[in-house]
């Protein structure tokens, strides 16, 4: 992700190959036993190419303990139960995740789902692919967002995930980060009930 920050041009270099690896809706990456399959076909990774030319150099993240053990808790959760989005199975939200940790409540989060590795999930995360307000590319792209905790692992149905969550501070104790991206990406998914 950090490669994609402080040098978003370059980042969108690779993705003009990656665009040349689609037929219509449809990706055969190289080295990739299975195609994949989706949402919006090249129009999102033109639309990431267009933005990363014109995006300044930010900041790198840098870890951060408390938001990865969020993070981790979320892949732990749904790694048993399959569900898919922000909000866990008591319907917690990341900042409750963080707080739970010892921090604050003030983070953002991404998810990727089904990566084949750590490059595909930048990639899905950048591209963006089926999130219409594209809040996932935001995220990763908010100058403000300063420290990310990363966690990945198996997941039932998409046999991988990962979660980043992120904020303006190592523990997620400042105030801007949940006001200026709300729970990250648009989430489809709503809290359970």
């Amino acid at each position: 992700m950090n490669a994609a920050r402080t040098d978003p041009a370059a980042y969108a270099g690779g993705l003009k190959t990656y665009r040349g690896y689609f037929k219509a809706n449809i990706v055969t990456m190289p080295g990739n036993p299975v195609d994949f399959e989706t949402v919006e076909g090249t129009a999102p990774v033109d639309e990431a190419i267009t933005t990363l030319a014109t995006q300044g150099s930010l900041t790198p993240l840098t870890q951060a303990d408390i938001l990865a053990q969020a993070a981790a808790d979320h892949v732990a959760e749904q790694s048993v139960s399959g569900r898919t989005g922000h909000y866990g199975a008591d319907g917690s939200a990341p900042g409750d995740r963080v707080v739970k940790r010892g921090g604050g409540p003030m983070v953002a989060e991404v998810i990727a789902y089904g990566a084949v590795d750590a490059s595909d999930v930048i990639r899905q995360l950048i591209v963006d692919d089926g999130v219409p307000d594209r809040g996932h590319r935001a995220a990763v792209f908010a100058g403000h967002l300063r420290y990310a905790g990363v966690a990945c692992g198996p997941h039932p149905e998409f046999k991988t995930m990962c979660v980043i969550d992120m904020a303006d501070t190592p523990d997620g104790l400042s105030g801007g980060a949940l006001r200026r991206v709300r729970v990250a990406a648009s989430d489809n998914t709503k809290p359970p009930k």
